[in-house]
């Protein structure tokens, strides 16, 4: 009954204040309370202070922690050394394979932490890894190395032409930008090292070998009873000049190319994270909606649109009713909701081969994350809501590795990115894009992963549901006919 309702009549000419009854004084009436007003309530200002505190400091925490460091956090990040040198032989007669050396000392000097998970790798099984998106770098060695570096100790005496020994590194940007820069400055700092530890090998030798061609020379004249000038016999001794000197210091040449250029329209490489966050922001911010609409066509919540507001006829629905009549809205409204976002993408430059792998990854990951969405709101009601933005976004995105490689992340990102339906909505539309929608690119794990999580979802969901409707009454507008309302 209202409140107004319930007033008394100042017109009633019944005294009921001073009347007793035959068993006692009579009712006095209702009395009324003094009531705070809603805004002097602590209620209106506390909770969505506590909301925007929960939610500003949480980002921070999960956003900027986990993307804030990726040097710092390296871990197993991998990376191919391709050693196809065929060895030479050196002055002094023996065989050497100097770009095994090298290998060995990458391996050496990576194997003191667990930062580089070095692959020694053929060039074929490199190239396979990269087109897979399973490495961010490979290392080459040519075939010719150890010839042109020892080339560079006898030319460095006679001035003959010599060729430069060079290693190439081949970085995987579509596997992501920053892994590549990462993976670069890695190779660098190993090839630094490497081409140093050669340069006093080399240098050595050519001293050795300096030294033995000018006493080669001091004999030959001896022999022929021949005697120079001092300053003809200074120019007539081998020796190296300035410029050779400094070759033999830094004699490797290492060039850094990209192994396969993004294509044009892929944001370099991130279009497809960047796609999967428009997925994951149309997946939650849609299914907030829906929730509700729904819940405003089922009575149970009001929902205003513009100057109306609409509360249609109570149902009270049993909990596991309304998350699939929500859910299954979703799932068929994200048939042509992925053709159209797929319509737009292709149309303003966004290269999509695989056309129906995409179109199948598009879908699914709006739908994955919607059953997730809306398994939060079922299980805490509205504050599954901030949940959803704290787990799917604010989680979500440092550990998708769109951004940041899950290998530079911090481990407590490394350990929920399986969990998170933008990893797995990432690797799933990155494999379709880039790796010509090859399974074991991240196709056949996205998928399975997004499979997985709805599963997860829907099964948390249902358990909830019956639980809340046995213990608390079904779904209404107020706890009116059915204990808690939602």
């Amino acid at each position: 009954m209202p409140a107004h309702a319930a007033e008394t009549n100042p017109t009633d000419s019944t005294d009921s204040t001073n009347s007793t009854g035959p068993t006692g004084p009579a009712d006095p009436g209702p009395r009324h309370t003094r009531r705070t007003h809603p805004y002097r309530s602590p209620r209106m200002w506390l909770l969505p202070l506590l909301v925007l505190l929960l939610l500003g400091g949480a980002g921070s925490a999960l956003y900027i922690g986990g993307l804030g460091n990726p040097g710092g956090n390296l871990n197993h990040f991998p990376i191919a050394v391709v050693n196809s040198d065929r060895g030479a032989q050196a002055p002094d007669g023996s065989q050497q394979n100097l770009g095994a050396t090298i290998s060995d000392q990458m391996q050496q000097g990576f194997s003191a932490n667990d930062e580089i998970d070095l692959r020694v790798l053929s060039w074929d099984e490199a190239q396979d890894q990269m087109r897979h998106g399973q490495i961010h770098a490979a290392v080459v060695i040519p075939e010719s190395f150890s010839s042109d570096a020892l080339g560079l100790v006898s030319g460095a005496l006679t001035q003959q032409d010599v060729t430069r020994p060079s290693i190439t590194a081949y970085t995987a940007p579509l596997a992501g930008p920053l892994a590549s820069s990462l993976a670069t400055s890695a190779v660098d700092t190993a090839l630094d090292r490497a081409n140093t530890s050669l340069g006093e090998q080399l240098t050595e030798s050519a001293q050795t070998a300096q030294t033995q061609a000018q006493a080669q020379l001091q004999a030959e004249l001896r022999r022929l009873g021949t005697t120079l000038p001092p300053q003809l016999a200074q120019q007539a001794e081998p020796k190296i000049d300035g410029t050779a000197a400094d070759l033999l210091r830094e004699p490797i040449q290492v060039t850094t190319t990209a192994y396969q250029e993004p294509p044009q329209g892929s944001a370099l490489g991130m279009g497809a994270f960047f796609y999967s966050v428009l997925l994951m922001i149309v997946g939650v911010a849609g299914s907030v909606a829906i929730h509700f609409l729904v819940d405003s066509r089922l009575g149970v919540a009001p929902v205003e649109l513009g100057p109306r507001f609409v509360l249609g006829r109570p149902v009270h629905p049993p909990r596991w009713s309304t998350y699939f009549i929500k859910w299954g809205i979703v799932v068929l409204a994200a048939l042509p909701t992925a053709g159209l976002m797929m319509w737009v993408a292709a149309a303003v430059g966004m290269p999509i081969p695989h056309g129906g792998w995409y179109f199948l990854t598009t879908w699914l990951s709006i739908v994955t994350v919607s059953a997730v969405t809306f398994a939060l709101i079922t299980v805490l009601g509205s504050a599954g809501m901030i949940l959803s933005l704290i787990y799917v976004v604010f989680m979500g995105l440092p550990a998708a590795s769109g951004v940041v490689p899950l290998e530079a992340l911090p481990g407590f990102f490394r350990f929920i990115a399986p969990g998170e339906p933008l990893y797995q909505m990432t690797m799933a539309n990155r494999a379709v894009l880039y790796f010509d929608a090859d399974a074991s690119a991240g196709v056949q794990s996205g998928i399975i992963g997004m499979l997985v999580l709805i599963l997860i979802a829907v099964a948390v969901a249902m358990i909830f549901s019956v639980i809340y409707d046995r213990a608390l009454g079904r779904r209404d507008a107020g706890g009116i006919t059915g204990g808690a309302g939602h």
